[in-house]
């Protein structure tokens, strides 16, 4: 999508509308009908806008205010994702933090179809708070809570909030993966201790065709794990 169709910048109250409009349009729920992943921007899209538009560390901050989405993926990624997940013999995972279901929405579907349990769970106590429409598949319930009682192998959490631990869901006995989309390192997204006791390591396969809210130099896809069995990522 060419630059000069971007509301940019936003200099005034009317292009901040403008901008919210066009964020909005993009980052969506499904729409009634639609198939699934078709509300998810293709990999090509993607690559458009961030090669001809503003800097993405000063537009993909404020596509996440707009839309209260902090993890980007394309069309391409919970497809690679849902295979890695079978590769890994995974049956039963939980997405934390799912928020708005922006991902839950493409990996229901996906899960069904691969025959996985999927559960889907946000607790409502993130930064962001609108009147925008959540998907049906995100339940209201706290990860930390339901984890031993769900008891799932994989847990997905995208963007955990600054110095909040992981640890704690190994509770669940079952649990062997936890896969964390955000920045690396902890600070920004969940807690520096993680990656100083857990055992952990970065997926390049899972790191690609997705970005985040401040940007995709910083943005990986790190793998926490418990024991053998993990594939290779």
């Amino acid at each position: 999508m060419p630059a000069e169709h971007f509301p940019w910048p936003l200099t005034g109250f009317r292009q901040r509308r403008a901008f919210e409009a066009w964020a909005r349009e993009r980052i969506r729920l499904p729409r009634p009908g639609e198939e699934p992943l078709g509300h998810l921007l293709p990999e090509e899209e993607w690559q458009a806008l961030l090669s001809r538009g503003p800097a993405p560390e000063d537009w993909l901050p404020a596509l996440s205010q707009a839309t209260g989405v902090y993890f980007f993926p394309s069309r391409e990624w919970p497809g690679r994702f849902i295979r890695w997940l079978r590769l890994c013999k995974v049956t039963r995972l939980l997405e934390a933090g799912a928020g708005r279901g922006y991902l839950t929405a493409a990996l229901a579907p996906l899960a069904a179809a691969a025959g996985l349990q999927f559960k889907a769970v946000d607790n409502s106590q993130g930064e962001f708070q609108s009147g925008l429409a959540r998907h049906p598949g995100v339940e209201a319930a706290d990860a930390f809570a339901l984890v031993r009682h769900y008891d799932p192998q994989a847990v997905l959490y995208a963007w955990p909030p600054p110095g909040q631990s992981l640890a704690p869901l190994f509770a669940a006995p079952g649990l062997r993966l936890i896969i964390v989309a955000g920045e690396g390192g902890g600070g920004i997204t969940g807690a520096r201790e993680d990656y100083l006791t857990l055992p952990w390591r970065k997926s390049a396969a899972l790191s690609r065709f997705c970005r985040g809210r401040t940007g995709q130099i910083r943005h990986e896809v790190t793998i926490f794990e418990r024991g053998a069995g993990g594939g290779k990522a």
